[in-house]
């Protein structure tokens, strides 16, 4: 986003982009957190405060509609989405300008696993949270767009770059978090340094057995990874 000043800090989405008569702000939400709505009402704010200054025209401001998606349940609803926007309580709507959708990501996996027959946009959100090459293809079996979307999905699995993007994150987090603790407690500076190095190797590790499972080279494994032909062979 536009930084209005020097004092503001920088705010990032996960995704943000923008069509004809619309803005979309997509935030993807693992777990829930105090605070996570606050911050993510800050974000569509910021969007609509850039739009104002962009345009010369207040009626001719586009929509702007944030959709988080949630892998928890959200506000205890049965609904797969629910929308926000601010009414009086008699139900009469404020603004059409700018609204939220909350995406129930859980519960419509859950209806997955249990063999549930789904709807055509059900099948578009949870294969995003798919992770073995044939269910996504039994899922997309039939529907073009979803077909493409396996396409991407698989080239993107077999790109050394991008597999574990987010749980390399969750993991230097946890590492972060085990090395403090261990440290605070034993007030050895020195675990810190043995910490990250381990986390680094395991890290490395996980890498080189992604790509074992889907048939990538040893060869080009090694150069992905750093590690040896000895080491990558133990994780055969």
């Amino acid at each position: 986003y536009v930084i209005d000043n020097v004092l503001e800090k920088g705010k990032v989405s996960d995704v943000l982009f923008e069509t004809k008569g619309y803005v979309f702000n997509f935030e993807f939400n693992n777990r829930k957190w105090d605070g996570l709505i606050e911050r993510n009402d800050a974000y569509l704010g910021k969007v609509k405060n850039d739009l104002i200054r962009r345009t010369k025209s207040y009626a001719s401001l586009p929509k702007v509609i944030q959709i988080n998606i949630n892998n928890f349940y959200c506000f205890l609803s049965k609904e797969n989405l629910l929308e926000f926007k601010s009414r009086d309580k008699y139900g009469i709507i404020e603004s059409d300008k700018w609204g939220k959708i909350y995406v129930n990501l859980k519960l419509i996996r859950e209806k997955y696993d249990r063999g549930l027959n789904l709807s055509k946009l059900e099948k578009e959100l949870v294969i995003l949270t798919l992770t073995k090459v044939d269910e996504i293809d039994k899922l997309a079996e039939g529907d073009e767009e979803l077909m493409e979307v396996a396409k991407e999905l698989k080239r993107l699995t077999n790109d050394a770059y991008t597999i574990g993007l987010y749980d390399e994150e969750e993991e230097r987090r946890r590492i972060e978090n085990s090395i403090k603790i261990t440290a605070k407690e034993q007030g050895l500076k020195q675990g810190i340094k043995q910490g990250f190095e381990q986390g680094a190797k395991e890290r490395e590790k996980s890498i080189a057995k992604n790509l074992l499972e889907i048939g990538i080279p040893t060869n080009d494994i090694m150069k992905a990874t750093g590690l040896s032909k000895k080491q990558i062979t133990t994780l055969m």
